[in-house]
């Protein structure tokens, strides 16, 4: 305590004092209002600022849904378009079957008339063979006055003499 009462002077505590009391009223008087609007005009455009961000936040999220429904979309699209192809060859395959198949019917059809007419050809042929071979057989057994056991030597002769020449 001492110390203090030996070092602190009154008077320059009081002009001091008094100093200090004139430069804050100066102070808060004309440089008071012009920072406090400084940090209000500061305050502010730091708060816009935010708000623009959360803007801009909330819109990317927005634009960010929309892309990603999009994409869904268009997925969705791509599968039912591959899923409309897959279909589309399948009925393609089928068609191509049924046609083969009918080509295939038409051609065993025609095959089996065409079989059918040989068959007719080769009986017409037949006949006339057989015909023919009662004719030779005939003329040359008429031809020959013969018993009965030369009848059938001579029949089997003549059978295989045919048979030699055909």
């Amino acid at each position: 305590m001492e110390f203090f009462k030996a070092n602190i002077i009154p008077s320059e505590v009081l002009v001091q004092t008094i100093a200090f009391l004139v430069v804050f009223w100066i102070l808060k008087r004309f440089a008071w209002k012009p920072i406090l609007s400084s940090l209000e005009a500061r305050r502010t455009k730091i708060e816009e600022e935010f708000s623009r961000i959360e803007n801009a936040k909330k819109e990317i999220e927005s634009l960010k849904k929309d892309y990603l429904s999009h994409l869904q979309n268009i997925e969705e699209e791509g599968r039912a378009k591959i899923q409309a192809a897959i279909e589309e060859g399948h009925h393609i395959a089928r068609e191509i079957q049924n046609n083969a198949r009918q080509a295939s019917q038409e051609r065993l059809e025609k095959t089996k008339g065409d079989i059918q007419l040989e068959i007719e050809k080769a009986r017409i042929a037949l006949r006339h063979e057989i015909a023919d071979l009662a004719l030779r057989v005939s003329e040359k057994i008429i031809n020959e006055e013969m018993t009965e056991e030369k009848h059938q030597d001579k029949i089997l002769k003549i059978i295989e003499e045919i048979e030699r020449n055909t």
